[in-house]
């Protein structure tokens, strides 16, 4: 199966954002053509089983194996290898890009990021509202212990129970630990 790295955080697809890439997008991407990559398979170019070509290997194989003098000019000899993208390339990666979410989201590894949003912060919602309601819960058995006020004891723990509350909501999520 072929795997992609996390997708990128800029708009559009370069080949560095894919592992693997068919036999015609990597003649693209060396500068020779189709009919070549299948002489270096035929040579020992390391192939997927479903017959693409895991770039990073394939790489290095060319590297290893081509001797550099005898590459032509501007073909494989052009280094370093796949700067350039071809829009057959492009297109390569853009299809194994959206072939791997679609497994992921039918393996169920993806999950729906609106649905997730609303989870947390209904989530969120209830655990306020169980925090200003144990206020009201707690005041009364808060007073009658300590001898004091129901009305002042509600007023303290209701503003120190807020006072936390929001300064819980403008913690960054990385500077809260998960214990």
């Amino acid at each position: 199966m072929q795997q992609t790295q996390s997708p990128p955080s800029r708009p559009g697809l370069t080949i560095a954002d894919v592992e693997t890439i068919s036999k015609k997008g990597f003649s693209e991407l060396l500068g020779v053509s189709p009919g070549r990559v299948s002489q270096l398979i035929a040579s020992g170019l390391p192939v997927e089983p479903n017959g693409r070509v895991h770039i990073e290997r394939g790489k290095a194989w060319v590297k290893a194996n081509i001797d550099p003098t005898r590459r032509r000019s501007g073909g494989v000899a052009s280094l370093p290898l796949f700067d350039g993208c071809s829009p057959r390339a492009i297109r390569d990666a853009s299809e194994a890009e959206i072939a791997r979410l679609k497994a992921e989201r039918l393996g169920g590894h993806l999950i729906d990021r609106s649905a997730t949003l609303r989870a947390v912060e209904s989530r969120a919602r209830a655990e306020r509202d169980a925090w200003i309601g144990w206020v009201n819960r707690a005041a009364p058995e808060l007073a009658a212990a300590t001898g004091t006020d129901l009305a002042a004891v509600v007023a303290t723990l209701d503003r120190l129970v807020r006072d936390h509350l929001l300064m819980l909501a403008s913690l960054p999520l990385g500077d809260i630990e998960h214990g």
